[in-house]
């Protein structure tokens, strides 16, 4: 039915708000409970910006195509949209030394999407698995960040912008709040995005990697645009990069631990070369550059669009 399709623009709208509450209310109940910003920054803001992926890929187990496609073109949209755009507005300086060990990540991780995509498969112990280097993650980087001030100000520099305006009551509603709309928000925008699938002859893959991933992509490219109008450049390169780090460790792994995910070969030979291509892209800018320039974006911006273009044009090629 038609107004199934409504559920896109509804959903998107209640993760986009979901998510905002959640982080709000999450954010402030750690502030009022003493825990640092930094933390904060690396577990409440971080899991956060990916609440809408993740559960995205909880309501789409009937349709794990959509899951698979949500994790990889979320991670490039994020890179060719939301660092792209980002840079656009403002030439974004980011110090390599700040980001070294998660930019690392970051490729690890890829690699390792990568290696599943040979597989052809994500099942249960992988989905485990990852959720599991995600704890191990976190862990590493509070580690060697807990005595380095200046390697804390890309994780903290949000939290401590704001503090904890609200009292615990109105903050657990928040955080309720925005757990509901995240959940309804999801279930409208998948329901949609499955009766456009329908409608349109698309596969479930394509949508993901489209429709869903720019849509659960929104709170990432909102944050970068909005840190880069401020100047805040570390702030918006480092939500980039912990963002994919989640999106393959924690959506997909949750998504795998509920259901087995099929990845098919073009995912292998068109889709992993173009993630990998922007994400090598966005290490060197930083690595060598000490940032990313307007040219830079422009050509991310530019690699996405191709992209996107050639799904649609050739979808037997690339779907």
């Amino acid at each position: 039915m038609d107004w199934i399709l409504l559920g896109i623009p509804v959903g998107i709208i209640l993760l986009y708000f979901g998510s905002d509450w959640l982080v709000k209310g999450g954010k402030g109940l750690a502030l009022r409970a003493g825990v640092p910003p930094f933390v904060i920054g690396l577990t409440v803001l971080a899991f956060g910006s990916s609440a809408p992926e993740c559960v995205t890929s909880i309501v789409s187990t009937s349709n794990p195509g959509i899951i698979i496609g949500n994790v990889i073109g979320s991670n490039i949209a994020n890179i060719g949209l939301a660092i792209g755009l980002a840079a656009l507005v403002a030439p974004m300086a980011a110090k390599y030394s700040t980001m070294r060990f998660e930019l690392a990540v970051m490729m690890v991780t890829t690699l390792a999407l990568t290696v599943l995509a040979f597989i052809g498969y994500a099942g249960f112990w992988v989905g485990i698995a990852f959720v599991i280097s995600l704890l191990v993650f976190i862990f590493v980087v509070y580690y060697m960040k807990k005595d380095d001030k200046e390697g804390q100000e890309a994780y903290s520099a949000e939290v401590e912008e704001d503090g904890p305006s609200y009292g615990y009551p109105a903050l657990v509603v928040m955080v309720i709040a925005g757990l509901v709309l995240l959940y309804f928000g999801a279930r409208f925008f998948v329901d949609g995005a499955v009766e456009l699938a329908s409608m349109l002859g698309m596969s479930d893959l394509l949508i993901g990697l489209i429709v869903v991933a720019i849509g659960t992509s929104l709170p990432e490219i909102c944050i970068s645009l909005i840190a880069a109008k401020r100047g805040e450049n570390d702030l918006a390169v480092s939500n980039i990069v912990g963002s994919n780090i989640f999106n393959i460790l924690f959506v997909l792994g949750i998504g795998a631990s509920l259901v087995t995910v099929p990845i098919v070969d073009s995912v292998l030979v068109f889709h992993m070369p173009v993630m990998i291509v922007l994400s090598l892209l966005m290490i060197a800018a930083v690595r060598f550059k000490n940032g990313i320039s307007r040219p830079v974006g422009a050509l991310m911006i530019g690699i996405y669009a191709a992209y996107v273009a050639v799904m649609i044009a050739f979808p037997s090629l690339t779907l």
